[in-house]
C-alpha cells in the first residue's frame, strides 16, 4: 500500500487497481488509434473508387458562343481557357467562355504550336508566321520557304522545318525574328523530314527521317542541340538512331528530358542530354488508329484487328516510362482523340465521349447537331465543342 497526504488526512491508493486502470485506458487508446486508421483507410478507399467509377449522367451549357466558323477553325486547351484559331484569325477564351483578345491576320492551312506564354501559328506549305503572347500581343513575318512543320519553346523560340528547292532546312528564329540557326539537309544523307519536336527551353531539336533505300525503308530519329554540346560538331547533330522496316509519324519530348517516337508497331522512348539513349521499347500489336501526347502521357487508339474481339477499338495510355496506365474497349466511331490530365477525350461526327485514367467512362453523349470540333478547356469536366453553326462551352454535371 502506498500513502498520500492530502489536506491534512491519509488517503491509501490501491497499486494493482492503479495499474488495471491504466492498462484499461491505454487498450481504450490503441482501440481509438485502430479505429481512426481503418475509418481513414475506408474514406480513402471510397474516394478512389469514387474517382473510379464517378458517372456524370448531365452536362450544362455554361455559354453559347457566336462566331462566324471556316472550315479552316481549330481550338486547344491554353493557360486556363481555350486558343481558338483559322485561316482568318486568333482569338483567347477564358474559363468562362468569355473573349479576352482577338487578333487578325491571313494564314492558309494555319498549324499551332504553344509553350509557356507563347503561341506560333505558321501556314502549312506556306511562308507565314504569326507570333503572339499570352496577352495577345503579336509578330508576324514571313520565310523564304514553305513550311513543313513548327514548333515553339517557352521563350518563343520558333523551330521551322521548312521545304527548299534543294533540300530542306532546318531553321530557328527567336521572339525578335532574328534567325537563330538554319541547317540544310537531304533526301540523301538524312532522309525525309516526317515529324520535329522542340524541348521545352529551344536548346534540343529531334527530327524523325524516313530513308529510302531501292525496296528497304528505314527510320532514322536525329538529335540536334543548339547550345555548347551542339557547337562542338559542325551540324548541331548529337546523337541519331536508325530503325528498320518501320515509319516513324511522330515525335514529341515530355517532361524530365524524356522524348517518345511512335512508329506504326512500336512507341520509344529516349532520355536526352550531353548524351542520348534508349530507354525503353514498346511493341505495339495492333494498327494504330490515332496518336496524342502531353508532357507526361501518350495515348493511343488502336483497331482491334481479330475476330474474337467484341469491340473494334482499343484506348490505351502509356507514361513516360512506357508504363501502361490504362486500357479501355469501345466500337463507337470518332475522328479526335484529346489527351488531357488524366483523361481522354474520345468525339465523332457526334458521339462524345470522356474516359478516366482507370478505363472509366465517365460520360457519353451522342448529339443532335454534328460535331465539327472539339477541344479541351483550362478547367477540369468543361469542353469546347463546335458545332457548323456555333459554339458551347460545356460542363460535366
Amino acid at each position: 500500500m502506498e500513502q498520500k497526504k492530502k489536506s491534512g488526512f491519509s488517503v491509501y491508493i490501491n497499486s494493482n487497481e492503479n495499474f488495471q486502470n491504466a492498462l484499461i485506458l491505454e487498450q481504450r487508446k490503441k482501440r481509438y488509434r485502430i479505429g481512426l486508421i481503418i475509418a481513414l483507410m475506408i474514406v480513402a478507399l471510397c474516394s478512389i473508387l469514387a474517382y473510379r467509377y464517378r458517372t456524370y449522367h448531365n452536362i450544362k451549357v455554361v455559354k453559347t458562343i457566336s462566331k462566324d466558323l471556316t472550315e479552316s477553325f481549330q481550338s486547344f486547351s491554353y493557360k486556363k481557357g481555350t486558343i481558338c484559331y483559322s485561316e482568318d484569325g486568333i482569338y483567347f477564351l477564358d474559363g468562362k467562355g468569355n473573349e479576352k483578345w482577338n487578333r487578325t491576320y491571313s494564314i492558309k492551312n494555319p498549324q499551332a504550336s504553344y509553350c509557356g506564354n507563347y503561341i506560333v501559328i505558321a501556314s502549312k506549305n506556306g511562308n507565314e508566321i504569326a507570333l503572339l503572347d499570352n496577352d495577345g500581343q503579336m509578330k508576324k513575318f514571313s520565310v523564304s520557304y514553305p513550311i513543313v512543320d513548327v514548333e515553339i519553346a517557352k521563350q518563343g523560340v520558333i523551330a521551322l522545318m521548312l521545304h527548299g528547292d534543294k533540300g530542306n532546312y532546318i531553321e530557328l528564329y527567336d521572339a525578335a525574328q532574328k534567325k537563330l540557326v538554319s541547317i540544310k539537309v537531304t533526301a540523301s544523307q538524312n532522309g525525309y523530314p516526317m515529324d520535329i519536336a522542340l524541348s521545352s527551353d529551344g536548346q534540343n531539336l529531334v527530327v524523325s527521317y524516313l530513308v529510302v533505300d531501292g525496296i528497304n525503308v528505314k527510320s532514322r530519329i536525329a538529335f540536334y542541340n543548339f547550345g555548347m554540346t551542339g557547337e562542338e560538331k559542325g551540324d548541331q547533330l548529337i546523337g541519331g538512331f536508325d530503325f528498320k522496316d518501320c515509319v516513324i509519324s511522330k515525335v514529341s519530348y515530355m517532361s524530365g528530358s524524356k522524348v517518345v517516337a511512335a512508329a506504326d508497331d512500336k512507341l520509344i522512348f529516349f532520355k536526352t542530354g550531353k548524351t542520348i539513349s534508349k530507354n525503353n521499347t514498346v511493341e505495339i500489336r495492333k494498327t494504330i488508329k490515332s496518336i496524342a501526347v502531353n508532357d507526361k502521357y501518350i495515348a493511343m487508339v488502336l483497331e482491334n484487328d481479330t475476330k474474337s474481339a467484341q469491340e473494334k477499338y482499343q484506348a490505351v495510355v502509356y507514361n513516360k516510362n512506357g508504363r501502361s496506365v490504362m486500357e479501355h474497349e469501345f466500337s463507337s466511331e470518332y475522328t479526335k482523340l484529346l489527351l488531357g490530365e488524366k483523361e481522354i477525350v474520345l468525339a465523332g461526327n457526334y458521339h462524345f465521349s470522356v474516359l478516366n485514367f482507370a478505363g472509366h467512362e465517365m460520360y457519353q453523349k451522342d448529339f443532335k447537331k454534328r460535331i465539327s470540333n472539339v477541344s479541351l478547356t483550362g478547367k477540369k469536366r468543361r469542353y469546347l465543342i463546335t458545332y457548323e453553326d456555333n459554339i458551347n462551352l460545356l460542363e460535366l454535371r
